[in-house]
């Protein structure tokens, strides 16, 4: 119900029906018409309806603004009947910071069914940053949502615009990835009846899992780097930090190589993580062993264990961090208290991880030295020493479901990214056949999956 008639703010009010929830007025200092409406569950709504009127002239304009009134309340009626609010308070914009309001609720600090981690919260933060810049920055109102327009986003992006699209991405996978937040954005404002539909966009084809595939290194490519990256870390005249970085990095590589983990995952490990193969020969134990892969350290939010040819890295590492062996103790032979240590660990702050910096810094040397020299055209990043220990397990007829759950991925996903294409499985079987000894040795291991990648490369 309005308000009763009074007060010194109003004049020349106007009853728009019997109801007396909408009403015409002018303030005291304007001629302007101006409406009130009482909004059944959101409250009231005033505005002008920019009917001029004169001040001699109580009413003049008034039957205008009356029309405006009633068009603004039949709006809200009809809203109200489709079961969406009617009330103009907030630009789209103002509903983007809503809805990340609500997703940050559900952040985690690892993978969880229902939840979503800081990082995949910052990047959704990022998508809807890009639907902004679709709109040029301008929040418009939900009621003026132009549907055609918005059909046209993937088209958008995929097309350069020098203000707002200057770097159009270079995978319609990454346009469909937008899209999913995107899409959420819209759900979540149907489901909260601001909006009457879901709008929808131009279909476009996601590339194949065999095109986006990430780098990885041939045989060659992988024995270079690594000789490389061995001076690299036995370098002269660097500083103790400097000197363990160099080497935790480079036990690293070899490590992602064999025991195929993500970099998370690597990054996340403790020693009470590693375990020693009870299955195993003494003589084998030597080379292999367990690694927990904990579910707050890996993608999936899964666990798992793993089998590794790394139980000379870890020992080195340990080494390398000056923790003392336990004698007569299983691998990987730690005392009690540093088992909660991070195994990649800051130089004399074991039980911190190693820093980001510290991973880029890195990074870039190694970048430095391999990239012209040995990877060509290809865009190696720590991710492909993982790829690459799957293409070599892959080369080596291991068994796809033991793959599979060794490298934490599924079976559809190794067969169509790492089942390399037939030119280069016919480029890889050259390099094979040229070096005997190399296909010699990688024919004997192909009932071994413990098998040490530098092992087999020795004579490539």
């Amino acid at each position: 119900m309005a308000r009763p008639y009074g007060g010194k703010w109003i004049k020349d009010k106007h009853f728009l029906d019997v109801a007396e929830d909408c009403y015409i007025y002018k303030r005291p200092k304007t001629n302007t018409w101006q409406y009130y409406l009482c909004i059944a569950g959101e409250g009231e709504e005033r505005a002008t309806t920019k009917v001029k009127g004169k001040p001699d002239d109580p009413k003049f304009g008034k039957e205008e603004a009356l029309k405006v009134a009633l068009a603004r309340k039949l709006e809200v009626l009809a809203r109200h009947q489709q079961g969406l609010k009617a009330r103009r308070v907030k630009g789209m914009f103002d509903f983007i910071d809503e809805f990340l309001a609500e997703e940050k609720k559900r952040v985690k600090p690892y993978n969880q069914k229902g939840f979503i981690t800081a990082e995949t919260f910052r990047i959704k933060s990022h998508h809807l940053n890009l639907l902004k810049k679709f709109y040029h920055n301008r929040s418009i109102r939900l009621e003026d949502l132009d549907y055609p327009k918005l059909h046209t986003y993937p088209i958008w992006r995929s097309t350069i615009d020098e203000n707002w699209n200057p770097q159009p991405p270079k995978t319609r996978h990454t346009i469909l990835t937008e899209l999913t937040t995107i899409k959420a954005y819209f759900a979540y404002l149907l489901l909260k009846g601001y909006i009457s539909r879901e709008p929808t966009f131009q279909k476009i084809q996601r590339e194949s899992l065999r095109v986006n595939r990430r780098d990885y290194l041939n045989p060659k490519q992988y024995k270079q780097t690594i000789n490389t990256l061995r001076k690299w870390k036995d370098s002269q005249n660097l500083t103790p930090t400097n000197s363990y970085n160099r080497q935790i990095l480079y036990e690293c590589i070899i490590i992602m190589s064999n025991a195929l983990l993500r970099k998370g995952e690597l990054k996340g490990l403790k020693w009470s993580d590693l375990e020693e193969n009870p299955n195993l020969s003494k003589l084998d134990k030597k080379i292999g062993h367990l690694i927990r892969i904990r579910g707050e350290i890996s993608k999936t939010g899964e666990p798992r264990v793993i089998q590794s040819p790394t139980t000379l890295r870890f020992n080195l590492i340990r080494e390398l961090q000056g923790i003392p062996k336990v004698k007569g103790s299983s691998f990987p032979h730690v005392p009690t208290e540093y088992c909660n240590n991070y195994i990649i660990g800051k130089y004399n702050h074991f039980d911190e991880p190693l820093g980001v910096g510290t991973w880029d810094r890195q990074w870039k040397e190694i970048k430095k030295l391999c990239a012209g020299r040995y990877w060509n055209h290809k865009n190696i990043t720590w991710y492909s020493f993982r790829h690459t220990g799957i293409s070599f397990a892959v080369s080596r007829s291991v068994p796809m479901l033991q793959l599979s759950r060794n490298a934490g991925t599924g079976t559809r996903y190794i067969e169509e990214v790492y089942y390399h294409h037939e030119s280069e499985s016919k480029q890889t079987w050259d390099i094979l056949t040229k070096n005997r000894v190399f296909y010699n040795k990688l024919k004997k291991s192909m009932d071994n999956i413990l098998v040490p990648i530098e092992d087999v490369m020795e004579d490539v």
